[in-house]
């Protein structure tokens, strides 16, 4: 690496390597999967194989993360593991709170718990599946029931 023409060289075989996990097959990109990182790839999709095989061929020959930045991204993943997830559905309605909802003619109730909504006897997690389980798609379910506002439709002439 002291003269301009080793990096060059370098550089140049980095590309290549690279330029060749495009042409490769499935087979011969899990077979480059296991010689680079010493496991099997699973069901990974090509796209993501060749991604990740090009990181770690630059990897190998120009280094890793620097330690601090390994140290900085341990300390952002401690911080995260303490943080309670929350969930904005339930935050912003209090336990109890009844949501009723008129869809093709009949009338819906859903009522807030600790723990999800519940439907029909039934307790979800989200108010999206409450949805799914109403109308048999997916659909937003915080929309569904007139907490937040959607698109306006065009009205059609």
């Amino acid at each position: 690496m002291a003269n301009g023409t080793n990096t060059s060289a370098q550089d140049q075989s980095v590309i290549q390597q690279i330029d060749q996990l495009n042409r490769m097959s499935m087979r011969d990109l899990r077979k480059k999967w296991q010689d680079l990182f010493g496991t099997d790839s699973g069901r990974l999709g090509r796209a993501y194989l060749v991604r990740r095989l090009a990181y770690r061929i630059q990897e190998l020959v120009y280094g890793g993360l620097s330690q601090d930045a390994r140290r900085r991204l341990k300390e952002l993943a401690e911080e995260s593991k303490k943080k309670t997830p929350t969930r904005p559905e339930l935050t912003n309605l209090q336990v109890g709170t009844r949501l009723l909802r008129e869809w093709r003619g009949n009338q819906y109730e859903v009522i807030v718990k600790e723990n999800g909504f519940q439907f029909n006897g039934k307790t979800y997690r989200s108010l999206s599946a409450v949805a799914r389980a109403i109308t048999g798609r997916h659909c937003g379910g915080r929309r569904f029931f007139g907490l937040q506002p959607g698109e306006k439709r065009r009205r059609r002439k």
